[in-house]
């Protein structure tokens, strides 16, 4: 009977012990390498094909996205300084990141780096954890491979945090706390505004009528 009754104990603490290691780690999303795929119908009426694409191999992103003309953005979470690098008509276009985009509206104007930001992670909402099949915290399936890559690129893009896959991997399901303060380093320096000093303003002496004075 007491067999028994530790074989149950045994079996509920694996289990608990399973459920809580379901998830992938922090440091299992940053070293896997993988390639997924999704084709969906696209605009008009669905003759043509829409794609979304993820090749990632360990620290470096590969996103290909198609709806009427393809577009491309690769990111290496591990590299400094923070930046995307997009592929154009003439080649491969640079954006550095300058500035936080966190308290610029995307309706207006931004740099290059907010911009293509913005457009990057909708693309991943909306192509990708949107209509991805599988479990999320499963990095076998198309969601969890889509949601490794959204939380990297999150927080390299938009907290400015540099991976490195030999020293431990910040906790990258931990939302940042609001108001929390942008790096200085990522902030453009304000113009200093000089205060008027009210002790020393001088009051004007009253005098006779005041003469015009015309350059010409």
């Amino acid at each position: 009977m007491a067999f028994i009754k530790y074989s149950f104990a045994l079996f509920f603490a694996l289990s608990n012990a399973y459920a809580l290691e379901a998830r992938f780690s922090p440091k299992s999303c940053l070293d896997s390498s993988y390639k997924m795929k999704m084709v969906q119908r696209g605009p008009l009426f669905g003759l043509l094909k829409q794609e979304f694409v993820i090749n990632k191999k360990n620290c470096l992103i590969h996103v290909t996205h198609q709806k009427y003309l393809p577009r491309e953005w690769f990111v290496d979470v591990c590299r400094e300084p923070v930046h995307i690098k997009v592929t154009s008509a003439t080649g491969v276009d640079v954006a550095k990141k300058e500035v936080s985009c966190q308290n610029v509206d995307k309706t207006r104007d931004t740099s290059d780096f907010c911009s293509q930001f913005y457009v990057l992670m909708d693309v991943i909402q909306d192509d990708g954890l949107i209509f991805a099949e599988g479990d999320r915290d499963n990095l076998g399936s198309h969601h969890g491979k889509t949601y490794c890559t959204y939380l990297l690129l999150k927080k390299y893009l938009n907290e400015s945090v540099i991976f490195s896959r030999y020293t431990e991997v910040p906790d990258i399901f931990i939302e940042p706390a609001q108001g929390s303060p942008t790096p200085a380093n990522l902030l453009r320096p304000e113009p200093e505004v000089k205060k008027e000093n009210p002790e020393a303003r001088v009051e004007p002496t009253p005098s006779g009528p005041s003469e015009s004075v015309t350059t010409l």
